[in-house]
């Protein structure tokens, strides 16, 4: 494992004496007081079980012979691990790119194939066709602009698809919809959720104060086993749904409630210089929700300062030879019948977390585990189609320590600017499963 050299970026200093706390009061959005007792009842402080540690999956190799190796690096063992696939075991997956990974399957989309959507577990090599996405309703938005390919931003397990109540949820489409399905016996995807919202104001009466409306863009979900239940969190409105569906007939929205965006007011600098991601992670141990923001430097230059960008003209287009990088992380701790999402400072309370296109996690660290407790395990989450000709993508790989508000790097991915290189496709966490 490659050691862990602890660095701020040049200028991570200021970069945090220009953060403000701001309010964190939730705009609207109560709890009701059924929901309260029913939630608030299963949060203790206690672990209620061990997980296996994610491994982080490399590049696949495929060899002369046609032969597909995927490649895991075991984070807690120190040890690398490889699973060959036979070229005569033949897949959908050959051109597919990876769109999730739960409780031990890769979610990979096809969308040469009539847009494939499957899943696939690279140690028992066994596979799984899902619902064709090509069928969803309203084809103009689920469809790229072309109407021909099919989008998934995200896929996650609520288990092992071999449980027959296993249900696979995907944020799917140009505007990022929610749909869901039942691998072992759904012949077809079922949208939920709204399609838009209404941007209202005051000041324009004539319009009964409706601005626009516009699309809700889901931007992350996960699951809980203790609870039941799919949280999902939009971008555009700042809401955090909660779905039961337990009955496939009848979903519903469990609670949902809605933040301003100063409840997250921290900024690391300008919006033209960074942007947040929202991330939605579940420890089950402890039975905790986190919404944690990853701030991420658009352009970074070799000493962490931003690159303005350049414009060559119509045929060149804009200047792509300064990476993005990963510059920080705020974590806020969501506590069921509490009216607000509170900042976690210090500490993450020994727990370690893995984000990226994966289903998110964080679980306590066990003495023997080379990992280290309070960080943030993190892979590129960049959805972004990266050119053809650019040096990179991929790279955002690392290590943040929480408590010390410092980057390591991870495996023998640089974190340092001069030497970051393109990895295709990128490296995401997996957690292993032989079934």
């Amino acid at each position: 494992m490659a050691p862990l050299v602890k660095r701020c970026w040049a200028t991570g200093f200021s970069l945090r004496r220009r953060i403000s706390a701001g309010s964190r009061n939730f705009a609207d959005g109560k709890l009701s007081a059924a929901a309260q007792m029913t939630m608030s009842t299963c949060v203790d402080s206690s672990p209620r079980s061990r997980k296996t540690s994610p491994w982080l999956m490399l590049p696949p190799v495929i060899e002369d012979g046609g032969d597909t190796v995927y490649k895991f690096y075991n984070l807690s063992e120190d040890k690398e691990k490889s699973f060959r696939r036979k070229s005569e075991q033949e897949l959908a997956e050959d051109d597919a790119k990876f769109v999730g990974s739960s409780h031990g399957w890769l979610a990979l989309l096809n969308q040469r194939n009539n847009n494939n959507l499957f899943l696939y577990n690279p140690i028992t090599r066994r596979h799984i066709k899902l619902p064709p996405i090509g069928n969803l309703p309203d084809p103009k938005i689920n469809l790229t602009p072309d109407g021909r390919r099919g989008s998934v931003y995200k896929l996650i397990l609520s288990s092992s698809p071999d449980d027959d109540e296993c249900i696979a949820m995907m944020i799917f489409g140009l505007e990022r919809r929610l749909a869901f399905c039942h691998p072992c016996r759904s012949t077809e995807w079922t949208p939920i959720g709204e399609l838009y919202y209404r941007l209202i104001s005051q000041n324009f009466p004539m319009l009964d104060g409706v601005i626009g409306i516009f699309p809700r863009s889901y931007v992350d979900i996960v699951y809980s086993s203790t609870q039941k239940l799919f949280f999902c969190q939009t971008l555009s409105t700042m809401e955090l749904e909660c779905w039961d569906l337990a009955n496939s007939l009848s979903p519903r929205i469990h609670s949902s409630w809605k933040f301003c965006r100063s409840d997250y007011s921290k900024k690391l600098m300008g919006w033209t210089e960074a942007k947040r991601q929202v991330n939605l992670v579940y420890s089950e141990e402890y039975n905790q929700l986190f919404i944690v923001m990853r701030y991420v430097m658009k352009r970074m230059s070799p000493d962490g300062s931003y690159v303005h960008p350049i414009y060559y003209g119509k045929y060149r287009g804009w200047d792509n030879s300064s990476p993005y990088g990963t510059i920080g992380f705020d974590a806020y701790k969501f506590d069921f019948g509490v009216e607000k999402p509170q900042l976690v400072k210090g500490s993450l309370d020994g727990l370690s977390m893995f984000i990226g296109i994966n289903h998110s996690i964080a679980m306590p660290i066990t003495p023997k585990s080379k990992l280290n407790p309070n960080c943030i395990y993190y892979t590129d989450s960049n959805r972004n189609s990266v050119p053809p000709s650019s040096l990179y993508g991929g790279h955002d790989i690392g290590i943040f320590d929480y408590t010390n508000r410092t980057i390591s790097p991870c495996y023998n991915f640089p974190v340092d600017v001069e030497s970051i290189k393109r990895i295709m496709p990128a490296p995401m966490w997996f957690t292993p499963s032989h079934r």
